[in-house]
């Protein structure tokens, strides 16, 4: 029995230790699982040696590229010259054509030039026109260039003449007007108080010395200009005309935009308040003399109504009244009682309200 005891408990054991080992290989087994989850395989890198060999198909490569630039660079300047030689080709024709026709046609031109000028460039544009008919073939631009330069000096003088006189009106026009400008600002400041003034007396005098002698100088020119013929240089000329404009607008605008002190502008401030003030005091007083005038005029309105009725009441009672006539006086004195009635119709109409205390009165009479 011992025994058999003895091998219950070694199976139990054995059992008990299968178990034990079932658990712990069960737990290496969810370790492992575990770790074959969290912890990914590293990539291996492996480096190997590649041989490359080149081979150049078609048109070789070339190491000396410098002739073939060079001859890019000089089919790009004839091109380029080709170009600049037509434009200047097309410049020379255009101006000898231009030029024939404002001499031969604008009045403009044939005026501002002499007999000598005329001849010299209708002769020198003739001989162009052959040049380019017959001889321009194949020249380069700077051969156009030099051409129009020398020609352009034969008419330069007249369609200076012609440019000075078309422009001369509007710029004499802009003058003027800077003069009006100037006017009317010196007249501003001048109607002023010396007190209201911020601009000094130096700034107004030097202003006003500008413009009268511009305005002399104008005048002067002017007068000259108009005695010369239109085929001479002019005296008025525009370069002149804008200087001197530029000059005075320059000190008038200097002048208008002047920054204004803070002594003007407290100073300002004072007389507005004073000028609200003097204006809220008339207006009251015009308020209250216009309440006195309204209630003097509603006064004589009542006095004069009062006035009215007495007067009617007082010839209603006259006009009923009935005299007493003397035995031989009949007569005579029917006509103007008539004439009475006739001539107070409208009183004793108006009156129609007082007719019983008339009547009442009459009575009396009578009974008397």
């Amino acid at each position: 029995e011992e025994e058999k005891k003895d091998e219950k408990k070694e199976e139990e054991k054995n059992t008990e230790e299968k178990k034990d080992e079932k658990k712990e290989e069960s737990k290496k087994d969810d370790k492992n699982a575990t770790e074959t989850k969290t912890v990914p395989d590293k990539p291996v890198i492996v480096k190997e040696t590649l041989k490359l060999s080149t081979l150049h198909f078609g048109i070789p490569k070339i190491e000396n590229n410098s002739p073939s630039k060079e001859k890019l660079a000089a089919l790009k300047k004839v091109d380029d010259d080709k170009r600049e030689t037509e434009k200047s080709r097309n410049n020379l024709e255009s101006y000898v054509i231009n030029m024939k026709v404002l001499l031969e046609e604008d009045e403009l031109y044939r005026a501002a030039s002499t007999e000598e000028e005329l001849e010299k460039m209708q002769e020198a544009l003739r001989a162009e026109t052959d040049w380019l008919e017959e001889e321009s073939w194949g020249e380069t631009f700077v051969v156009f260039n030099a051409r129009l330069a020398k020609i352009e000096d034969y008419c330069d003088p007249v369609t200076k003449r012609v440019d000075e006189m078309k422009a001369r009106p509007s710029a004499i026009a802009d003058l003027k007007q800077a003069f009006n400008l100037t006017e009317q600002f010196l007249q501003k400041i001048y109607n002023q108080t010396e007190e209201l003034r911020y601009h000094t007396a130096t700034e107004l005098e030097n202003l006003e010395k500008l413009m009268t002698s511009t305005k002399e100088w104008l005048e002067t020119t002017t007068a000259a200009q108009d005695a010369l013929p239109k085929n001479v240089d002019p005296v008025l000329k525009l370069e002149a005309m804008t200087t001197k404009r530029t000059a005075l607008e320059r000190d008038l605008y200097y002048l208008v935009r002047k920054p204004i002190p803070q002594w003007y502008k407290d100073k300002l401030k004072t007389l507005m308040d004073a000028l609200k003030n003097s204006t809220k005091t008339e207006e009251t007083t015009k308020t209250e003399e216009g309440k006195k005038t309204e209630e003097g005029k509603k006064t004589e309105e009542e006095e004069a109504k009062e006035e009215a009725k007495a007067e009617e009441t007082a010839e209603g009672d006259k006009s009923e009244e009935v005299p007493v006539e003397a035995p031989g006086e009949e007569k005579t004195n029917e006509k103007p009682a008539e004439e009475k009635v006739e001539e107070r119709p409208a009183e004793e109409t108006t009156s129609s309200e007082e007719q019983p205390k008339q009547e009442s009165k009459d009575i009396e009479k009578e009974e008397l």
